[in-house]
């Protein structure tokens, strides 16, 4: 018999390709798979035969089938003729990288103003902000299902916005950095280009962090991005449309059980996906695939439905071909979900900043009994942190397993690299992930720890405070190299008068060491100050 096993993977930011995620964990986790001498592995791509591996069309979706399958054989070690099980590790993806905006000058005016000024922005309650109900006069229970999910522990007791000192801090520093690094691209794409006919594009930020941005905006912006169904609705409804639907046809498969992995970013989106309330659910799918809803039985109908009123004002809109007492039941749908995996998940950051976009469901009791939520961090990661915000005990759920593990040597690579396979690592953890998928056990970490690899709580602090220092002494690299740059390419008659009219000389790092430390200051200010005076 074999036991089949799902896996759907959620992507992070960047242009990331369809199938490209898929084949780079699978690839990874095939690779530790391989390495275990009783085990036989065999890797199916279920692909189209009308076009090309890699084509720009969607090669790898065959007659709605998985696209890859991981084949596994497990041996008897004492006789190698005798299979002890076969398990097939399938593999599906949420993708929703397409789904960004069109570049454009006002995409990359509005990115800069938006990350210059992160540091200085009101905490985003949504319709929890107790000020906000008091001004414009209304209550939560208007407005769907949001009397279900509370808001992460960020949040003050009486819901006013309010950030802590050290996260504006922590912010301003990214802020700072990100100022210091854009030109210094932009000097280094003209020099490769000219030099080595390599082209780095200098947008490089907008295009990665810019998905950062499109995801927390209160409000869609007429530049026509994300599902047309969602017209007049924030992007990152658009987004969690897909992950919905990756995780209600997970759930239509029939695994044994399954799993969602998911990656920086994406592991916000699978958040969401995991803890909207049963009565927003039917609200992201077509038709077609909430008529198959029905029919296994995952579709039901609420014993408290919706009022018109709460109906018209859900995000997103409300389908007429579904009745108000509608709903898909998470205990259902996620009868089979045996683990959820975050690695270098911002989760805390959109907690600090933007807590209604990451809200906790009330109720998380509906999650099998063997049910695991893993957050992996490297310490040294500056997207990754512990998901100390978000404890579902609170909430009828278990507390998430926090593990600390250092993906990369270079610190500022190590947001990349969670499930890279190495032969050279002893344990690293793309294998321990392909063993929690394998045998459907708890998640276990190696027997012994060490500093380099998966280090103790002490250990994992040093390096947290390590890693601001890398952030200080990034900033003062960076302006070393702009110092060395813009000496080097400015005519002497420009840095005569620059030196004559200002004292300063232009070649000097603190220059832009300190000075663009004030522009974000400055800015971050200015953006607050309109945004307070120009709000509704």
């Amino acid at each position: 018999m074999i036991t089949k096993v799902g896996i759907l993977l959620v992507h992070g930011i960047g242009e990331t390709k369809k199938f490209e995620n898929i084949e780079a964990v699978a690839s990874n986790i095939a690779a530790a798979l391989l390495s275990d001498p009783c085990l036989k592995v065999r890797v199916i791509i279920n692909d189209s035969d009308d076009a090309e591996y890699r084509a720009s069309q969607q090669t790898w979706l065959a007659n709605d089938k998985e696209p890859l399958v991981i084949e596994v054989t497990k041996h008897d070690p004492n006789d190698q003729n005798k299979v002890i099980k076969v398990t097939e590790l399938i593999f599906s993806e949420a993708w929703w990288a397409d789904l960004g905006k069109a570049d454009s000058l006002f995409s990359q005016l509005s990115f800069w103003r938006w990350g210059l000024s992160l540091w200085s922005r009101e905490q985003y309650l949504g319709k929890k902000n107790k000020n906000k109900q008091k001004e414009q006069g209304f209550f939560e229970d208007d407005f769907g299902t949001l009397n279900q999910v509370h808001l992460p522990t960020t949040v003050s007791t009486d819901k006013t916005p309010n950030i802590p000192l050290f996260g504006r801090y922590s912010f301003f520093v990214v802020s700072w950095v990100v100022l210091l690094i854009q030109p210094l691209l932009s000097l280094l794409s003209f020099v490769l280009r000219k030099i080595l006919a390599f082209d780095l594009r200098p947008d490089v930020l907008v295009q990665y962090l810019g998905d950062i941005k499109n995801y927390q905006e209160q409000k869609r912006e007429p530049d026509g991005a994300g599902y047309l169904i969602d017209i007049g609705q924030p992007l990152r409804i658009s987004v969690r449309r897909r992950m919905i639907k990756g995780l209600v046809k997970m759930r239509l498969a029939n695994y044994d059980r399954w799993y969602v992995l998911s990656h920086s970013l994406g592991t916000v989106v699978a958040f969401n996906g995991l803890m909207e309330p049963d009565a927003v659910l039917p609200n992201y799918l077509n038709e077609n695939l909430w008529e198959r809803c029905k029919k296994s039985g995952i579709a039901t109908k609420a014993t408290n439905f919706l009022t018109q009123k709460q109906a018209d004002n859900m995000f997103p809109s409300r389908p007429a071909w579904l009745d108000l007492d509608d709903i898909i039941s998470r205990k259902y749908l996620f009868e089979n979900l045996k683990g959820f995996m975050t690695y270098g998940s911002p989760l805390s950051k959109f907690g600090v900043v933007w807590p209604a976009i990451v809200p906790i469901n009330k109720d998380n009791s509906i999650f099998s009994a063997d049910f695991e939520w893993i957050n992996i961090y490297d310490p040294t990661d500056p997207v990754a942190g512990k998901t100390k915000y978000f404890d579902l005990v609170n909430y009828g759920g278990k507390k998430p397993i926090e593990i600390a593990y250092k993906a990369e040597l270079i610190h500022l690579l190590s947001h990349i690299e969670y499930l890279t396979y190495n032969s050279n690592r002893k344990n690293p953890l793309v294998k321990q992930v392909a063993y929690w998928l394998l045998e459907g056990d708890n998640f276990k970490q190696p027997p012994e720890k060490n500093f380099w690899g998966w280090p103790n709580e002490s250990v994992a602090k040093l390096y947290t405070y390590i890693r601001y220092l890398i952030w200080l002494l990034a900033g003062l690299f960076i302006s070393w190299i702009l110092g060395l740059f813009i000496s080097w390419q400015l005519p002497d008659s420009i840095k005569n008068e620059f030196t004559r009219s200002t004292n300063l000389d232009v070649s000097n790092f603190l220059i832009y060491f300190l000075g663009s430390a004030v522009i974000v200051f400055l800015f971050g200010i200015f953006v607050r100050l309109w945004d307070d005076n120009h709000s509704g």
